[in-house]
């Protein structure tokens, strides 16, 4: 647990570094933060007082400041890094200050490739329904938490979404650890699926007790290593979820699982997962554009889509499904591409208007372009359009949305946008 009072937060628009800021405060400490832009994130944060400037410059620091805290995506020459440096002050990643701060917890830690936030958020609303007051810190915003990402309560509970880009939960000794699937992912950090699996083999070396669906691929080498193991698929409640989809059914069943091994009143825990009504862009209903209904979802990765896509089928199986898909970061489009374009036999149209760069990728050799990803998608059977941009992207849909669709809007990056312009 931290001694010092004052913080800066390099890039607390992030919604882990958000969480954060939120769960120190929550502790009494003085917070600051900066980032290169506005965004919803940092209104909400300057709405509850927290200091927040723009863009990132080392005058942005306060001179009472005695630890510095920066999102993994920050890059060594950022300016705000190098005044810490030369004041001397403790500077920490993300994970190392999250790993700090809950350093006296029993922290339960929801990890895998796909499903984290949505298992987190059902594990979360299962606790407080069952009159656990845990602190939690999740990757995106939840009604059960009044419109944030974070909560300080008074048990010795503490529930995070554990990402594993970087090895970044390598930082945590979890009392119990929840994963939800492994399969290939941040490949360009990780060098294959072997690698990934072993970054997952050490998180479970290092917690007391592990919760996994057996079904799950790879979870056989999870066993061999677990001090104690406990397995969902055991788990025989149904769930009448207002959350979509088998990938969410097995999501319930391990946040179930999750709460048996904590001992809570299950009744209780059932009844909050049932009530759990999804997270920001997590198949999330925005409202309707020329009579179609509209959803936003985060979905990245090919078995992402698939799922989202899947449970929107179950959900209106009437409806035209268009979805609206950007590419999240180059890397993964380039490794992922033939298994890309297989991801959408459940959508009838789809519309890629970008790709979402992210790291260091502006410089990249590969030549793979939106008009790739839509040329896949068509060599697989559906009708594909890339439409190169947002202001294209929104035209295009004018002309074509009609009364009674179903209107998808799906990637990690700033396709929200899209959402926002069309509801305006």
């Amino acid at each position: 647990m931290f001694t010092e009072n004052n913080f800066h937060f390099i890039g607390i628009g992030g919604i882990g570094m958000s969480g954060l800021a939120r769960i120190l405060r929550g502790f009494g400490k003085n917070i600051s933060g900066s980032d290169n832009e506005a965004s919803p994130i940092t209104a909400k944060l300057k709405e509850e007082g927290i200091l927040v400037t723009f863009p990132q410059a080392a005058q942005n620091i306060p001179l009472a400041t005695e630890v510095v805290i920066y999102t993994l995506a920050v890059k060594s020459d950022n300016s705000e890094m190098i005044e810490a440096q030369k004041r001397g002050l403790r500077i920490l990643s993300y994970p190392e200050a999250l790993s700090e701060a809950i350093r006296n917890k029993k922290v339960i830690a929801v990890a895998g490739a796909h499903g984290k936030t949505t298992t987190t958020g059902l594990l979360i609303s299962a606790c407080l329904e069952a009159g656990e007051d845990v602190s939690c810190l999740v990757g995106s915003n939840l009604r059960e938490l009044n419109g944030v990402n974070a909560r300080v309560g008074k048990s010795d509970w503490f529930i995070i979404e554990a990402c594993e880009y970087k090895r970044a939960f390598l930082n945590f000794n979890p009392e119990i650890l929840a994963i939800t699937n492994i399969e290939a992912e941040h490949l360009d950090y990780y060098k294959d699926l072997e690698d990934y699996v072993e970054a997952f083999l050490t998180l479970a070396k290092q917690s007391r007790k592990v919760v996994v669906d057996s079904r799950e691929a790879n979870m056989v080498e999870i066993q061999k290593v677990a001090k104690e193991f406990f397995d969902a698929s055991e788990v025989v409640e149904e769930f009448q979820l207002q959350i979509p989809g088998n990938h969410n059914r097995r999501n319930a069943a391990l946040a179930f699982k999750v709460c048996e091994v904590m001992g809570i009143d299950l009744l209780a825990a059932k009844k909050g997962m049932e009530k759990y009504s999804g997270a920001w862009r997590r198949f999330e209903y925005r409202g309707e554009f020329q009579s179609a209904k509209v959803y936003d979802d985060y979905a990245h990765h090919p078995t992402e889509i698939r799922a989202t896509l899947s449970a929107a089928r179950e959900r209106f199986p009437q409806s035209r499904i268009v979805i609206v898909y950007q590419q999240h970061q180059l890397d993964r489009a380039t490794k992922m591409l033939h298994e890309l374009g297989k991801s959408f036999s459940d959508a009838d149209i789809v519309v890629i208007p970008n790709i979402y760069f992210v790291r260091d990728e502006a410089d990249s050799v590969s030549k793979i372009s939106g008009e790739d990803i839509a040329a896949e998608i068509r060599a697989n059977g559906k009708e594909a359009y890339f439409t190169e941009n947002f202001e294209n992207t929104i035209t295009w849909l004018k002309q074509n949305i009609t009364a009674g669709d179903l209107l998808l809007i799906v990637g990690a990056g700033d396709i929200f946008h899209i959402t926002e312009k069309l509801l305006d």
